[in-house]
């Protein structure tokens, strides 16, 4: 699925993640980001911004309403709970989708949803991004959404 901005931005590609990771490493992954409590859910996806070959494989993150505040220690937790699930040579770019939910329906459409610590939050977070849709097409890039 494509998400682009009106902006000259570039265009952002999201997709299925296809063989990803293989399946030790996503239990792995599933089991770190599931003890994770700044995690409310995560998706595995492959993403190209612009003509970038090829496309990269990438875990975005949504985090609970709390660990939004600390936005830097939410991400250093989930960064390091990723590093331990990894094998040395494989790396993630790990990407908070608080800070783009335009691109929550995307991920939703073409990721593989890894973790689901809280389905209360996930619902919440697909519920606002609809109504933003709806209403303004692209949120403003300046903040995080307040949930």
């Amino acid at each position: 699925m494509n998400e682009t901005s009106s902006r000259n931005e570039p265009e952002i590609i999201i997709e299925p993640p296809g063989v990803g990771l293989g399946d030790e490493i996503e239990r792995r992954l599933r089991t770190e980001l599931g003890s994770c409590p700044d995690v409310a859910f995560a998706h595995l996806s492959l993403v190209s911004v612009g003509r970038q070959e090829p496309p990269q494989l990438s875990l975005f993150v949504w985090l609970v309403p709390e660990a939004v505040a600390s936005l830097r220690a939410a991400l250093n937790l989930v960064s390091e709970a990723v590093a331990r699930a990894l094998p040395e040579a494989v790396f993630l770019d790990v990407l908070i989708l608080n800070s783009a939910p335009e691109l929550l329906a995307s991920v939703e459409d073409a990721g593989r949803l890894l973790v689901e610590r809280d389905a209360d939050e996930r619902r919440r977070a697909l519920a606002a991004a609809d109504r933003e849709q709806d209403s303004d097409p692209i949120p403003s890039r300046g903040g995080l959404w307040p949930f």
